[in-house]
């Protein structure tokens, strides 16, 4: 009797086993679901990891993109690609910061997605890891964009790009280029601003736009050393910007330190541009701050409004995920709203807000109580890879 039951028990076993392999590779939804599932713990570098330890190696290739002014990117091919295949791509956008490509996190990030079949390229942008955003950074992406897209194991009709921090503003501002724009597969925007002149007056202000309503909001260090390169990055004469900036380095970098004063006889001997800069970073509320921004030059504003993804909204052709911690001190949460209002409808597919990152990596210390944050996370994992895959 116990015999019979053991083999019923087997054929049971083995069925299941079948349909389950049968489901995996048939059924695309079951078969993404259990991809995310091995996806998450690796991107939040906790827990077991079945990815790494039972996917083969990526294969990384360095090379350059960007025409006359090139940069470096990293290709990251599936390992055990035959020739002919072609797979689908995911371009990685890393925003305003200091990481090389080389660092651990970026190459964990980028082979973790490699590892379940997709060709990612990250590439490198030597202005933005200074701190600058220029108005051509957009421009360069589509040149990635293209490359990527012309790689002899990539699939042209899937490649998507995903974008973190400032990274996610110009990875939207990217998919509503005209030359890409109907070709991009998808697009993720991590902590990304909805607008730079927004952005700007938040930081000077240490204020948020809420409700309608001003709110505290405490910059942190990282957004204080950009903000200040970015104001100094404003004034056309180098030697008056070197002077704002010894000026006001003291105020803005120092988090101990009161306020920058506004200093009138200073002022007085600034030309527009730089005295437009210089009240913004002294104002003390929103409405002086916009103000400031308003006597800015016309081409400042228009650079402040070329890299506003709210400027391209309409543009976007591709599906559209957002995602935001609401305890950034990178980039206020409060960004996510306007730019969801931005996307068209059709296109906005999924909006979700996290209590697990700082900024766009993973908080320290996760574990059960961080369970419906991860739980968040999956959904959204996997309805960007059920785009993607």
């Amino acid at each position: 009797m116990w015999q019979r039951r053991i083999r019923r028990l087997l054929v049971c076993v083995l069925v299941l086993a079948i349909v389950g392999t049968a489901a995996f590779a048939i059924v695309k939804p079951f078969r993404v679901a259990v991809q995310t599932l091995a996806l998450v713990p690796e991107l939040l570098n906790a827990g077991p990891q079945p990815l790494s330890a039972l996917s083969p190696e990526p294969t990384r290739v360095s090379t350059t993109y960007g025409g006359s002014r090139p940069d470096r990117i990293d290709i990251y091919v599936p390992g055990g690609t035959r020739t002919g295949t072609r797979h689908p791509a995911l371009v990685l956008v890393l925003g305003v910061n200091r990481v090389p490509l080389d660092d651990p996190r970026v190459v964990r990030f980028a082979s973790s997605v490699a590892r379940l079949g997709l060709v990612v390229a990250a590439p490198e942008s030597t202005a933005m890891k200074s701190g600058r955003i220029g108005r051509e950074e957009p421009s360069r992406l589509v040149e990635a964009f293209e490359l990527v897209a012309n790689r002899p194991e990539v699939d042209q009709t899937r490649v998507g790009i995903a974008g973190f921090s400032v990274g996610g503003s110009i990875a939207l501002i990217a998919a509503a280029d005209a030359r890409i724009a109907d070709r991009v597969a998808y697009v993720n925007a991590f902590g990304a601003y909805a607008s730079a002149s927004r952005l700007l007056v938040d930081i000077a202000t240490h204020t948020v736009l809420a409700g309608g309503e001003s709110r505290p909001w405490e910059p942190g260090e990282m957004t204080k050393r950009v903000f200040l390169t970015l104001l100094v990055g404003l004034v056309a004469q180098a030697p008056t910007a070197e002077e704002l900036s010894r000026r006001l380095a003291p105020f803005i970098l120092d988090p101990k330190s009161t306020p920058a004063p506004y200093d009138a006889a200073f002022a007085a001997r600034l030309p527009p541009d730089a005295l437009a800069v210089y009240r913004l970073a002294t104002a003390r509320d929103r409405g002086a701050a916009e103000a400031a921004i308003a006597a800015l030059p016309v081409s400042t504003r228009q650079l402040l409004a070329a890299i506003s993804p709210t400027t391209f909204a309409d543009e976007l052709r591709a599906p559209v995920f957002l995602m935001h911690d609401e305890a950034d001190d990178a980039i206020p949460f409060a960004h996510l709203e306007p730019l969801a209002a931005a996307v068209p409808p059709p296109h906005l597919r999924r909006t979700t807000s996290f209590r697990l990152f700082d900024h766009v990596e993973p908080g320290t210390g996760i574990g059960v109580t961080e369970l419906p944050e991860i739980w968040k996370l999956f959904w959204h994992l996997q309805d960007v890879l059920n785009q993607g895959l």
